[in-house]
């Protein structure tokens, strides 16, 4: 068993207004924490590359980029706008559209989501990252006992305990996607020894990355998969991230309310597709 911080502690020192969406969540996760029993599998430590890694980077490689398309029923500042998409048919839209892997949400409360999403998805073959709010090792057993094959870590929740984290979840098989905020936070991923490094900035050029591309990142982590995380509207977003450094896209709410999520993809790696062929 790892030695990880006590939840309430981390939930309680992130220096968040207690107002804000991720800190609500937080506080629902640390709650719900008393209820959740698991039994993981007995799965082998990672020490390199995992399915889900090994995904993005070839599709990076042949195609010019890679996505990772995620399956989200609702937010804490959305509410249920997508509540009732049926999984399966979603999904399978994703992998005919190119999607490389899934995200799929885990928490229940504000995001609608289920670890039976993740259990079921299972059946499509595409790597699966657990998309939850870790603060706990009993949180790391989840994501294990799912089968999905990464996990996303918070850096700006995990702060300085993220490489702790980052051990815990290789010990459990599990790849761990390090999501970054700002630059003040890259210490904490390097620490990590992150090689899926996310950056969840809706505006780039204005989020104290100091420029609108994937070069800040790349300099701090040059080996790691580059992703981005937010703010891509349309399939033009999505080109344009990739064209600007970044290794591969997660989109989650603009697939949720497209009428073509296949077509949506496929709009938006064709261009790609020919520029490296």
């Amino acid at each position: 068993m790892s030695h990880l911080p006590d939840p309430a502690n981390l939930v309680h020192g992130t220096g968040l207004s207690t107002t804000s969406h991720l800190q609500k969540v937080l506080v629902s996760e640390l709650a719900r924490l008393s209820q959740l029993t698991v039994t993981p599998l007995a799965r082998q430590a990672l020490s390199g590359a995992g399915p889900f890694e090994t995904a993005l980077r070839r599709d990076a490689a042949q195609q010019g980029g890679a996505v990772i398309a995620e399956y989200k029923q609702a937010s804490p500042s959305l509410g249920p706008f997508a509540q009732g998409t049926p999984l399966l048919p979603q999904l399978r839209a994703y992998q005919e559209g190119g999607a490389s892997a899934f995200s799929i949400l885990a928490e229940p409360a504000y995001f609608k989501g289920s670890t039976k999403d993740l259990q079921a998805a299972a059946e499509l073959g595409l790597p699966r990252l657990y998309k939850g709010f870790v603060i706990a090792e009993a949180q790391l057993a989840e994501a294990e006992a799912t089968g999905a094959e990464a996990v996303l870590l918070i850096a700006r929740v995990l702060k300085g305990h993220t490489a702790a984290f980052a051990k815990a979840a290789r010990a459990r098989g599990l790849e761990p996607l390090v999501e970054l905020h700002d630059l003040t936070e890259v210490g904490f991923a390097q620490e990590a020894e992150a090689r899926l490094v996310g950056i969840n900035a809706r505006d780039l050029s204005t989020f104290t990355l100091g420029e609108p591309t994937a070069a800040p990142l790349r300099r701090a982590f040059p080996d790691a998969v580059l992703i981005r995380e937010s703010g891509l509207a349309t399939p033009e977003d999505a080109r344009a991230a990739l064209r600007a450094g970044f290794d591969a896209v997660l989109i989650g709410e603009a697939l949720m309310r497209s009428a073509d999520p296949r077509g949506f993809l496929k709009r938006a790696l064709a261009e790609l597709r020919t520029e490296v062929s």
